[in-house]
């Protein structure tokens, strides 16, 4: 099983570039004004991946 400090560091504070799909990685409570690689504006939230029940 992840840790809590893993989890907050997969998932707390970083955004995801909706053009190309790389992570931002920012301080916390702050969206980035863009992307760091493309310079797209359309971020999103990392979200936790849902696990399918057997």
């Amino acid at each position: 099983m992840a840790t809590n400090e893993a989890i907050d560091r997969l998932f707390n504070n970083v955004w995801i570039c909706m053009r190309c799909n790389a992570k931002n990685r920012v301080g916390a409570g702050k969206k980035p004004s863009k992307c760091r690689k493309c310079n797209s504006k359309r971020l999103r939230l990392k979200n936790k991946v849902k696990k399918a029940k057997a």
